[in-house]
C-alpha cells in the first residue's frame, strides 16, 4: 500500500481497504475496544458479513479464518497473543501504532507466506482504540529470497520446490536446454525426473540418476540428515549436484537446488590440474572441434619408483615433487593443450604432435629436485599415442594405448619413452584375459609347468632344474610368463598361480622320490606377493614337513626387489626354509638399487646372475669386469653363483673359465614338458 494509514482521512481508511487497490490481499476493519469487527476484504469472495457490527466477533473470526490455517505452532501461539483485545491495548497506550506479523498459512493443497501490518488509530469522535489489519500475501517474495540467497552462494542451474504429500514439483528457475519443463506450473514429480533423466543426463547415467532422485530414496535419506545430495554427469559431461533440503518438514516442503559443480569436480584438488574426468571430458571437446585440422598426440607420464621417494622423503615432499612435477611438463616445448593427473603419480597431456619431439624428452623427464640440503634425482618415463584421422576411439581408450607403450618401455634410463605400436594391443588383451581367466585356467589345467635344466660348470652335467609356466589357452601357441606374469604380480593373483606351480613341483618329485628315480634339486619362484600371504608361506612349512622327499630337492628363487621390501614375517619364513634344508637363491642379481644391501643383511644359497650381464659378455670390457667380479664377491661370501640367458659358446666359456659354478640357457638347454624332463633325467 502507498502511504500509511494513519496518514488517510478517517472517512477514506474502511473505503480504501474495501476497494481491492492493493492487488492480492485481505483484511478486516476492527474495533478493539468493543471486540467488533467493521468491515471485511477477501479477494476469494468468502460470506464473512455475519462477523460485522457483533461483540466478540473479532475474536470468533480469527477462530474460523486464520487459526486452523497456520501452519507454524509458535506462530499461531505468537498470532493469537497479538489479537487478544488486552494485548492490543497495551501495545496502543505504550504509544505503539504499528504492528507486523509474518506466518505461513495453507488452504488445500498450497501454502503461502503472509504479512499482517496492522495499524491502529483513536476514533475521533467516541475515541474507541480502532485498527485496520490488511494481510498481504508474500509467497513469491518470500521464495524469492530464499532462492536469491543460494543463487548468491553458489552457481544454481536449477531452483524448485517440491510437495512430497502432493508429489507436485514447481520448478522456479532453470537454464537446462533441450528441454522444455515450464516454470512455476504444477509437474508430476515421476515425471519431471523421466524427462530430465532422458534430456539432460548422460545416457549411462540416467538408471542411477531415477533411482537417486525418487521420492522414497530422497525422504529417505531428508528424515535421517535433513539434506541429501548426488552428484551427476549431464548430457553434456559436466558434473552437476542435486540437492534436496526440508524447505518445511512438516508439511513435506522439499526445495531442490541443482548446482554446476563441473570445475570443483573436474580438479586435481593437490596440483590444481584437471583430474581424470576432467581431462577427458577437455580433450573430447578439443578433438571434436579440431580433429581434421591437426595432428594429435596423449602422452601418459609416471615417475619412476614414487612409492619410494614418498617413503624415504614423507608424503609431503612427495606432494611437492608432484607438483614441480606437472609444472615442468606445463611449462616445457610440448606446450600440452590439455594436462590432468590420473592418480598418485601418473599424468596425461594431450598434445599439438607439432610439439612433441620423443628424442628431446629424456631432458624433460629426467631432473633434479632439492629437498632439504638434498638435491633429489627424479626419473619420469612416458608412452606416446599419436591419435590418427578419423579415430573411432573414445578419449580413456586413447589413454590406455599410451599407457599401454609406457608399459613396454625395456631400459628407461636410455629410452625412457615409448610410441605406441599396433602389435602393443594383442598382448595387452592376452595381459587381461590372464587376469579375467584364471581361476578358469587353474581348474581346466591350461597352465603347463615347464622345466629348464641348469647344468654345472665344470662337468656340463644336469645339477638342478628351474620350474616356470606357461600358458595353453583354448589350443592356441602358449603364452610366455612375460606377457601375463606382470599383470598378475600387479593384481595381486599371482600368488594363485605360484602356488599351483610349487604344488606340480611336489607331486612330480614325490612321484620320482616313490619310484626310486634319479632326484634333482627343482627350483620354484616366489613373487613379493608371496611373501607377504601368510597362508601360503604356512602352507609350504606344512608340506614340506609332511613329504617323504628329502629337503634338499626343493628350492626356492626369490627377486631381488621381493627381498627389498620383504616383511618381518616373510624373513621368518625364509629362516624356516634354511632351516629346513632347503636352498634359497636370489634371483636377478644386479637389476635392483639395493644390490649390495641385500646380500649383506641376508644369507643366500647362491645369486643367480641377471642375464643381462650374460647377453653383454665379449661386447665391453667393462661389463666383462663387473661380471667377473659378481662371481668372486659371491664366492667370498660363501655364495655359489648360477648364470642365466646363456646362449652361445663364448658367453658358456667366459663363466666357466671365471669359476661360475653353474649355467642355465638355451645354449644347454630350453625348458621342456614334465614328461620330457622325465626321460632326459632317466637317460
Amino acid at each position: 500500500m502507498e502511504g500509511s494509514l494513519k496518514e488517510t482521512p478517517y472517512e477514506k481508511r474502511i473505503q480504501r481497504l474495501m476497494t481491492g487497490e492493493d492487488g492480492d490481499q485481505y483484511g478486516f476493519y476492527i474495533n478493539i475496544t468493543d471486540n467488533i469487527v467493521r468491515e471485511v476484504k477477501n479477494p476469494e469472495k468468502a460470506c464473512w458479513e455475519d462477523e460485522t457490527g457483533r461483540p466478540g466477533g473479532v475474536t470468533h473470526w480469527l477462530q474460523q479464518q486464520i487459526y486452523p490455517y497456520i501452519l507454524d505452532n509458535e506462530e499461531e501461539k505468537k498470532f493469537r497473543r497479538t489479537f487478544l483485545k488486552e494485548e492490543l491495548l497495551r501495545i496502543f497506550q505504550t504509544g505503539q501504532r504499528h504492528i507486523q506479523l509474518g506466518y505461513r498459512f495453507r488452504k488445500g493443497k498450497y501454502i503461502t507466506c503472509y504479512t499482517v501490518n496492522i495499524e491502529m488509530f483513536e476514533h475521533p469522535v467516541d475515541h474507541t482504540v480502532e485498527c485496520c489489519a490488511i494481510w498481504r500475501n508474500d509467497t513469491i517474495p518470500y521464495i524469492n529470497r530464499v532462492m536469491t540467497h543460494m543463487l548468491l552462494r553458489d552457481k544454481y542451474r536449477m531452483i524448485a520446490v517440491l510437495d512430497i504429500q502432493e508429489n507436485t514439483v514447481f520448478v522456479r528457475k532453470h537454464t537446462f536446454e533441450n528441454t522444455e519443463i515450464p516454470c512455476d506450473s504444477p509437474l508430476e514429480y515421476e515425471g519431471f525426473i523421466r524427462e530430465l533423466s532422458e534430456k539432460c543426463i548422460q545416457e549411462k547415467s540416467t538408471e542411477w540418476f531415477q533411482t537417486s532422485a525418487s521420492l522414497n530414496t530422497m525422504e529417505e535419506n531428508l528424515q535421517v540428515a535433513g539434506t541429501y545430495s548426488f552428484t551427476v554427469y549431464n548430457a553434456d559431461r559436466g558434473a552437476e549436484r542435486y540437492t534436496y533440503q526440508w524447505l518445511d518438514k512438516e508439511y513435506r516442503e522439499v526445495l531442490i537446488a541443482v548446482e554446476d559443480r563441473t570445475v570443483e569436480m573436474e580438479k586435481d584438488p593437490l596440483t590444481d590440474y584437471l583430474n581424470r574426468d576432467g581431462f577427458v571430458r577437455k580433450t573430447e571437446n578439443i578433438l571434436k572441434k579440431n580433429a581434421d585440422r591437426y595432428q594429435f598426440a596423449i602422452i601418459y607420464f609416471n615417475i619412476r619408483k614414487f612409492s619410494g621417494l614418498n617413503d624415504v622423503y614423507g608424503y609431503e615432499n612427495g606432494d611437492r615433487i608432484i607438483r614441480s612435477y606437472m609444472d615442468r611438463i606445463q611449462n616445457s616445448t610440448l606446450r600440452p593443450l590439455v594436462l590432468g593427473r590420473v592418480a598418485a603419480d601418473r599424468f596425461q597431456a594431450l598434445v599439438d604432435a607439432k610439439n612433441l619431439e620423443p628424442a628431446a624428452l629424456g631432458k624433460l623427464l629426467q631432473y633434479q629436485v632439492k629437498i632439504g640440503e638434498e638435491q633429489v634425482e627424479i626419473y619420469g618415463r612416458c608412452g606416446i599415442y599419436y591419435i590418427p584421422k578419423q579415430c573411432k576411439l573414445d578419449v580413456s581408450q586413447m589413454c590406455d594405448l599410451a599407457k599401454m607403450a609406457k608399459n613396454k618401455i625395456s631400459n628407461q634410463y636410455v629410452q625412457p619413452y615409448a610410441i605406441y605400436q599396433e602389435d602393443m594391443r594383442t598382448e595387452y588383451e592376452q595381459k587381461n584375459l590372464a587376469l579375467l581367466n584364471l581361476e578358469k585356467a587353474l581348474e581346466q589345467e591350461e597352465f603347463v609347468v615347464c622345466y629348464q635344466p641348469v647344468v654345472e660348470g665344470k662337468t656340463g652335467q644336469i645339477a638342478s632344474a628351474e620350474a616356470l609356466v606357461r600358458w595353453n589357452s583354448s589350443g592356441e601357441e602358449p603364452m610366455i610368463p612375460s606377457v601375463f606374469v606382470p599383470e598378475l604380480e600387479d593384481s595381486g593373483y599371482i600368488t594363485k598361480l605360484d602356488t599351483y606351480i610349487d604344488q606340480t613341483v611336489r607331486r612330480f618329485q614325490e612321484e620320482r622320490y616313490h619310484k626310486g628315480k634319479r632326484m634333482i634339486p627343482v627350483a620354484v619362484n616366489l613373487s613379493r606377493m608371496d611373501l607377504m600371504n601368510s597362508r601360503l608361506m604356512e602352507r609350504i612349512c606344512t608340506e614340506l614337513q609332511e613329504t617323504k622327499v628329502p629337503k634338499q630337492y626343493f628350492r626356492y628363487e626369490i627377486i631381488e626387489s621381493a627381498y627389498t621390501i620383504i616383511s618381518k614375517e616373510g624373513e621368518e619364513f625364509l629362516k624356516r626354509l634354511r632351516k629346513e634344508g632347503v636352498q634359497i637363491f636370489l634371483d636377478d642379481f644386479g637389476t635392483g638399487i639395493s644390490t649390495f644391501e641385500t646380500v649383506r643383511d641376508y644369507t643366500f644359497d647362491a645369486l643367480k646372475m641377471d642375464m643381462g650381464f650374460v647377453k653383454k659378455i665379449g661386447k665391453d670390457p667393462k661389463r666383462d669386469a663387473i661380471v667377473i667380479s659378481i662371481i668372486d664377491m659371491a664366492h667370498r661370501m660363501g655364495m655359489k653363483v648360477v648364470a642365466e640367458g646363456i646362449e652361445n659358446k663364448q658367453q658358456s666359456e667366459f663363466l666357466c673359465n671365471h669359476g661360475c659354478d653353474y649355467l642355465q640357457g638355451y645354449y644347454y638347454y630350453k625348458p621342456m614338458s614334465a614328461e620330457e624332463f622325465s626321460k632326459l633325467l632317466d637317460k
